[in-house]
C-alpha cells in the first residue's frame, strides 16, 4: 500500500489541472458539510452544560386554546407537594433589571426571579462564591443574587470580591451570595438570578403569588426527574395531579392538563426541522461533487487504459487493480478533506456571524474535535463513494484489446457509468432546486404579508417598571401618563403611546371572558389575548381605528371599564354585527361588571407575520396596569434623536429607570423573518452551487462521451448523414438520461419536501408550478449541456474526424 500511496502521488504530480479540479469540487461540498455540521453538532448534538441534562424537564401546563406553559401559585405549591416522579421543581419569571453598583449609573441586565430549589434542578456549581440552597436560603429569605460570569465582570469587573458585595437591583439592596457560567445558566439570556423572598416567583400582578391564588398563571416551572422514573411515568403523574387540581379550582372549571418536555426538546425544537434539512441539503451538495469527481476519474481511467491492461498482463489481479484506484481516490478524498476543513472553518465563522437571533445555543458552535473527526470521515467516506465505480469500471480492461494501437476506447460499460452519474447529479438538483423554490416561494408570500401596523418612521422602546419603587397600579399608570405626555411635548414625535403586548416581541397576556347574550360554559370560555395601551397607542404603531373611538384620558382607573377589541374578536363573537356598544365581562360571578366595547381596531399580525391575528381585547392601562410595557413613538427623526429623547425623559423621571431594547418597527418585522430569511438564502445558495456542479458535471459527461465518438460522428457524416441529423441523435441520446434524471428526482422531491411543510408559508409542499418550472428549467439546462457539444462535434471536417 506504501508503494500504491508512493504512485498515486507520483502520477498526480504529472496532471496538476486534474488534481486541482478534483480537490477544489471535494473542497466545496466537504466544507459546506463541515459548516453545516458545526451548527449542527453545537446546537443539537452537544450536551447541555448540565449534569445529567436528560433527566431536566420544563413542567408546563396546557388547555385545548392555549399552551403557555405558565402556573399560578396554588397549583404550583400543591404539584410541589403532592408530585410522585420529581425530586426538584423549581418556578422562575423572567424580567429585566436596572442594576447598580456606581449611584446614577444603572445597567440592564436579563434575568429571573427564582425560587429556592432553581440551581437544584439544573446542578450548576458556582464558579465563585455558592448558589442558592434550602440549608443556606430556606430561613433568612434575605434578598440574594446569583450573578453569571458575564455579569460579574461588568459589574465588578471580575473581582473575588463581589461575593458578599451589595448589589441594587431595581433600586433594593441584594447581597451577592455566588458566580455561575454565563453558558450554564437558564433561561439562556439570563444574566443574573434574583432569589424569591416567598415560595413562588414575586408576581407583576397584585396579590397573584398569595398560596390560594388558582387562576392567576404568570411563571413557569422546570423540575428534575427522579432516579428510575421516565418521562412517560413523569407524564402519568402529571395526569393525575391535573385531575386532582381540576377539582380544587373554585372560580372555573377550564380543561387544563400538566406534561413534561425535556429541557433540550424546549431548547432546541423550534430549530432542529430546519437545520436538519440544510444539513441534508450540503450532504446533497457533497453527493453532487462526487458525482462530477467520478465522472472525473472515469474520463482519466479511459486513457490509462493501456498502463492498466500492461499491469494485467504482468500478472496484477483485478483486486490489486482496484487497490491501487481507490488509493488514488483516498488521496484525492484526503486533500479535499483538508481543503474543506480549511473551507469549513471560514464558513463556520460567517453563519454564526449572521444566523438569526432565535437559533439557541450559538456559543457553542465550533469548529472542535468532533467537526474534525466526522470531516475526515466523511472525507475517507467520499473518496470510496466516487472512486469505487471508476476503479471497478477500469479494472475489467482487457489487456489484448487495450494493447492494440488504436483499439475502441470506449466500453459499454463505461457508457452506462456516465449514464448513471447523469441520471444521479439531474435527480439531486432536482430535489434541492425544488426545496429552494418552495422556500423562496414561501418567503416572498411572507414578505407580501399585510403586518398590520404601518412601521415607518416608528421606535418602540421596552420598559420594565421595578415594583420595589412602584408597587401599587396607581404608580406604575402614574409613571406611564408622565412618561407618554412628557414625549408628546416633543415637537419632533408626531404620536405616542404605551402599550402591552408590544408589537412583535413574543409577549403575550391571556384570558377568559364572557359575552352578553351567549350562554356561558365555564369549562369552555371565549379565549382571547389581552392587551394593556394608552389611546395614542393604536395611532403610534399604525394599527387603524375600523369603528367606534380609542381610549381617552378619561378612561381611568377610576372611570367606567371600557374595551376595545381587534377585528378577528369582532367576527368571532360577534358576526355579521356591530361590536360596538356590545359587553362583555372577565370571570362568571354575578357582581363583575360588564365592559361594553367602544371601539374596533384593525388585526395585527402581534406575534409573526406567519401566524394569524388572534383574538385581541384591549382594555385602558390604568383599568388594567401591568410592570411592563412597551413604548411607541412615531417620529419623522433619526432613530438615535427618538431613542435620546426617551432616555432623556426617563431619566428626568426616575434616573435609575433605563429602558430595554430599542429599535424600528421596520427592524423588529424583518427580525421577525430573519429564520425563515437565512434559512432560505442558505439553502438557495446550496441549489444554486448544486446547480452549477450539475451544469459542469453534465456537459462534462455528454462532451467526454460525444469525444469518444468523434470517429462514429465522421463516418456518419461522410456516409451522407446531415449536421442536423447527428446532433439531434446526440441530443437525444444525451437528454434520454437527464430525462430520467429529472423523473427520478421528482419523485425523491415529492418525498424530500415534506419534510419542509411546517416550515412553508401559504405554498404546498407539492405545490406543482414550482416542480413544473424547476423541472423545466432544469430540463433547459441539460438540453444545452446536450447541444452545445453535439454541435461542436458536427462542426469537424470527416477527413478529420
Amino acid at each position: 500500500m506504501a508503494n500504491d500511496l508512493r504512485y498515486a502521488i507520483r502520477t498526480f504530480r504529472k496532471t496538476p489541472g486534474f488534481v486541482a479540479v478534483a480537490v477544489a469540487t471535494l473542497a466545496l461540498g466537504i466544507g459546506a458539510n463541515t459548516a453545516i455540521f458545526s451548527v449542527v453538532n453545537g446546537v443539537l448534538l452537544r450536551p447541555l452544560p448540565y449534569r445529567d441534562a436528560d433527566r431536566i424537564v420544563r413542567v408546563m401546563t396546557s388547555r385545548p386554546e392555549e399552551n403557555s406553559g405558565l402556573h399560578s401559585a396554588g397549583e404550583f405549591l400543591d404539584l410541589q407537594r403532592e408530585n410522585q416522579s420529581l425530586t426538584a421543581l423549581a418556578g422562575y419569571r423572567t424580567s429585566l433589571f436596572a442594576a447598580t453598583v456606581k449611584p446614577g449609573e444603572p445597567v440592564q441586565l436579563e434575568g429571573a426571579f427564582v425560587t429556592v430549589d432553581f440551581f437544584d434542578v439544573l446542578a450548576v456549581p458556582a464558579a465563585l462564591g455558592r448558589t442558592f440552597s434550602r440549608a443556606a436560603d430556606q430561613a433568612s429569605r434575605e434578598r440574594s443574587v446569583v450573578l453569571s460570569t458575564e455579569a460579574w465582570r461588568q459589574l465588578f469587573g471580575g473581582s473575588p470580591q463581589a461575593v458578599g458585595a451589595r448589589l441594587r437591583l431595581d433600586g433594593e439592596p441584594h447581597t451577592v451570595v455566588g458566580v455561575v457560567p454565563s453558558r450554564a445558566g437558564w433561561p439562556a439570556e439570563a444574566r443574573v438570578w434574583v432569589l424569591s423572598q416567598r415560595d413562588v416567583p414575586p408576581s407583576p400582578v397584585d396579590q397573584a403569588d398569595r398560596p390560594e391564588e388558582r387562576d392567576v398563571r404568570y411563571f413557569e416551572a422546570i423540575a428534575r426527574l427522579r432516579d428510575g422514573v421516565t418521562l412517560g411515568q413523569a407524564g402519568e403523574d402529571m395526569n393525575r395531579l391535573a385531575a386532582v387540581l381540576q377539582q380544587r379550582r373554585t372560580r372555573t372549571t377550564e380543561q387544563r392538563g400538566i406534561r413534561v418536555t425535556p429541557l433540550r426538546e424546549f431548547i432546541v425544537g423550534d430549530v432542529r426541522d430546519g437545520l436538519l434539512i440544510m444539513q441534508a441539503a450540503v450532504a446533497l451538495v457533497l453527493l453532487i461533487a462526487c458525482a462530477n469527481v467520478s465522472s472525473l476519474l472515469i474520463a482519466r481511467a479511459t486513457g490509462r487504459q493501456r498502463e492498466l491492461a500492461v499491469r494485467a498482463a504482468l500478472g496484477a489481479g483485478r483486486l490489486r487493480l482496484v487497490r491501487q484506484l481507490l488509493i488514488e481516490s483516498l488521496v484525492l478524498g484526503l486533500v479535499g478533506g483538508l481543503g474543506g476543513l480549511l473551507l469549513g472553518a471560514w464558513l463556520v465563522v460567517l453563519l454564526v456571524g449572521i444566523l438569526p437571533t432565535g437559533v439557541p445555543r450559538t456559543e457553542e458552535i465550533a469548529l472542535d474535535r468532533t467537526v474534525a473527526l466526522a470531516t475526515l470521515g466523511v472525507a475517507i467516506v467520499t473518496g470510496m463513494l466516487f472512486g469505487i465505480m471508476p476503479a471497478l469500471q477500469a479494472s475489467r480492461a482487457h489487456a489484448g484489446t487495450a494493447l492494440k494501437q488504436g483499439g475502441e476506447r470506449g466500453s459499454s460499460g463505461r457508457a452506462g457509468a456516465r449514464a448513471g452519474l447523469v441520471v444521479t447529479e439531474v435527480a439531486l438538483t432536482l430535489v434541492l432546486l425544488a426545496s429552494a423554490g418552495l422556500l423562496v416561494n414561501s418567503f416572498l408570500r411572507l414578505q407580501r404579508v399585510d403586518s398590520g401596523f404601518q412601521p415607518g418612521h416608528v421606535t418602540i422602546v421596552t420598559l420594565l417598571v421595578p415594583t420595589t419603587r412602584y408597587p401599587t397600579a396607581a404608580a406604575q399608570s402614574e409613571l406611564y401618563r408622565r412618561i407618554v405626555e412628557g414625549l408628546a411635548k416633543r415637537a419632533e414625535i408626531e404620536s405616542v403611546g404605551v402599550g402591552f403586548p408590544g408589537p412583535l416581541r413574543g409577549d403575550n397576556a391571556s384570558g377568559t371572558f364572557m359575552v352578553e347574550g351567549r350562554p356561558a360554559d365555564p369549562a369552555y370560555l371565549p379565549f382571547a389575548n389581552i392587551g394593556s395601551v394608552s389611546g395614542g397607542y393604536f395611532e403610534a404603531i399604525g394599527v387603524p381605528l375600523v369603528r367606534g373611538r380609542t381610549f381617552r384620558d378619561s378612561d381611568g382607573a377610576d372611570a367606567p371599564p371600557v374595551a376595545i377589541v381587534n377585528a378577528t374578536l369582532a367576527r368571532k363573537y360577534w358576526p355579521g354585527a356591530d361590536a360596538v356598544g356590545k359587553r362583555l365581562r372577565f370571570g362568571t360571578e354575578a357582581d363583575t361588571p360588564w365592559i361594553p366595547v367602544v371601539g374596533v381596531v384593525g388585526d395585527a399580525r402581534q406575534m409573526g407575520l406567519d401566524q394569524e391575528p388572534p383574538p385581541v381585547l384591549y382594555i385602558p392601562y390604568p383599568q388594567f396596569p401591568l410592570p411592563f410595557t412597551t413604548i411607541a413613538v412615531r417620529s419623522a427623526a433619526p432613530e438615535a434623536t427618538v431613542a435620546s429623547l426617551v432616555r432623556a425623559q426617563l431619566s428626568a423621571i426616575d434616573p435609575e429607570l433605563p429602558p430595554g431594547e430599542i429599535a424600528t418597527l421596520e427592524w423588529l418585522l424583518n427580525r421577525s423573518v430573519a429564520e425563515p430569511r437565512f434559512r432560505t438564502l442558505l439553502i438557495s445558495a446550496f441549489a444554486v452551487v448544486a446547480l452549477a456542479l450539475a451544469a459542469v458535471g453534465v456537459f462534462g459527461l455528454i462532451s467526454y462521451a460525444v469525444s469518444q465518438r468523434t470517429r462514429e460522428i465522421g463516418i456518419r457524416m461522410a456516409l451522407g448523414a446531415s449536421a442536423r441529423d447527428v446532433r439531434g441523435l446526440i441530443v437525444r441520446q444525451g437528454m434520454m438520461p437527464a430525462i430520467a434524471g429529472l423523473a427520478v428526482g421528482i419523485g425523491g422531491a415529492l418525498v424530500g419536501t415534506g419534510l419542509l411543510e411546517k416550515l412553508l408559508f401559504g405554498v404546498s409542499a407539492t405545490d406543482p408550478v414550482t416542480f413544473a418550472g424547476v423541472a423545466l428549467f432544469l430540463g433547459g439546462v441539460a438540453f444545452l449541456a446536450s447541444y452545445i457539444p453535439a454541435r461542436r462535434a458536427t462542426l469537424v471536417a470527416p477527413t478529420e474526424a
